[in-house]
């Protein structure tokens, strides 16, 4: 794992990570936004700023990196030095650093770093597994009629035609009849134009509604956005899709069986001699054990063996550095891990109390590289968290 890696897995984690000597990477977190405008919603993020002036090495890069590639902490710091001093020269040379899930880390106009955060990646775990949301805007849900022409009826001339007389011939004999006929006029109906207005509203009603309610529907109801998969009950809107239901698996187990029952001390003791006195012994607090005592011991002897455990007040003279491997607000509790310590062929001590806490060291030394080792042995003995605490 490269350190540009490792920077974008510590930031998962922690809230800054400082790059010796170079500078440092502080998150903040903000909440979700919602674009109007645009129709999308983001869910909380970590929100990323490099901070040149923070290059005073905290340890926790250095650590990591050194437990990474199983490396000594002075070698650990030695190779994040070179690769800072590599950066520096890709810098200058106007290249882009791509930091893995961070960024890109670039020189501006005036010579001075740049960092653009990842927007692909979002760091903060509370928000893992949520994406983007696309909605329909109010804006984008606009019936918009088609414009509509106005048709004007063409209005026609009459035209009048006249029509010659017609002359009959009537034989002889037969009274003779005039008759007269008038100019006639032919009058041409003109059909009324229907007009189309009506016709093209509900047309532009009957396409445009479905397409806006679809355009609402299958994004808020479906997941067809996240999955891209569609199927046919995701258009109809009665369609209810049952939630899958959890049914807890049964558990066949017998409690009477398998609790440990309880043992009663006068059946044991019933076959021993009536001149035995039997004594239960408080082996643990929850653990009464009946033992047998001799004739000449007194009860008052009896007692349960105390542990005692040195705890010093203040850190003895000429001890420079601790490795410090856990603090407990319970003296028991720092009590019982030290003889755990202890066991696995540490030196260990309660070394005060702070703030109420009691800090447990694990061994001490006057020198660093004798304390890393003593580290090193923690971390092969499985007690992790261990962090060095130098006497004033």
């Amino acid at each position: 794992m490269l350190i540009e890696q490792l920077i974008g897995e510590l930031l998962l984690r922690h809230n800054c990570v400082v790059v010796p000597s170079f500078g440092g990477f502080v998150a903040k977190q903000t909440s979700a936004r919602i674009d109007m405008k645009n129709g999308v919603m983001t869910p909380p993020q970590k929100s990323l700023l490099f901070n040149r002036q923070l290059i005073n090495n905290d340890g926790l890069l250095i650590a990591t990196f050194a437990r990474e590639f199983n490396l000594s902490y002075d070698d650990a710091a030695q190779e994040i030095q070179k690769q800072v001093e590599d950066w520096h020269k890709r810098l200058q040379a106007g290249e882009r650093i791509s930091l893995d899930k961070v960024g890109f880390l670039f020189l501006d106009q005036e010579k001075n770093i740049g960092f653009e955060q990842d927007r692909f990646f979002n760091l903060l775990l509370q928000s893992y597994g949520l994406e983007k949301i696309h909605f329909v805007s109010e804006e984008d849900i606009q019936l918009i009629a088609p414009a509509q022409e106005r048709i004007q009826p063409i209005e026609t001339p009459l035209q009048v035609t006249e029509e010659s007389p017609i002359i009959e011939l009537i034989p002889a004999g037969e009274p003779i009849i005039e008759t007269a006929t008038a100019n006639a006029q032919r009058i041409i109906p003109l059909e009324e134009v229907k007009s189309t207005r009506k016709i093209w509203r509900y047309v532009a009603a009957a396409v445009l509604v479905p397409i806006g309610f679809y355009s609402f529907w299958i994004p808020m109801k479906t997941d067809v956005l996240e999955s891209g998969v569609f199927a046919v009950q995701d258009f109809n809107p009665f369609h209810h899709q049952s939630d899958g239901l959890y049914e807890p698996t049964a558990w066949d187990f017998d409690w009477k069986k398998n609790t440990p029952q309880s043992i009663d001390v006068a059946a044991e003791t019933a076959e021993l001699d009536p001149s035995v006195r039997v004594w239960s012994y408080a082996f643990e607090p929850d653990l009464y054990m009946p033992v047998r005592i001799s004739s000449t011991t007194s009860m008052d002897e009896i007692t349960a063996p105390k542990t005692t455990v040195s705890t010093p007040k203040s850190t003895p003279t000429g001890t420079k550095y601790h490795l410090i491997a856990n603090c407990f607000g319970n003296e028991q509790n720092a009590v019982n891990f030290v003889q755990l310590l202890r066991s696995k062929g540490f030196d260990a001590c309660i070394l005060d109390v702070k703030n109420g806490l009691h800090r447990v060291s694990a061994g001490k030394s006057n020198t660093l590289e004798n304390l890393q080792a003593i580290q090193e042995k923690a971390e092969q003995s499985n007690v992790v968290g261990t962090w060095i605490f130098k006497a004033e």
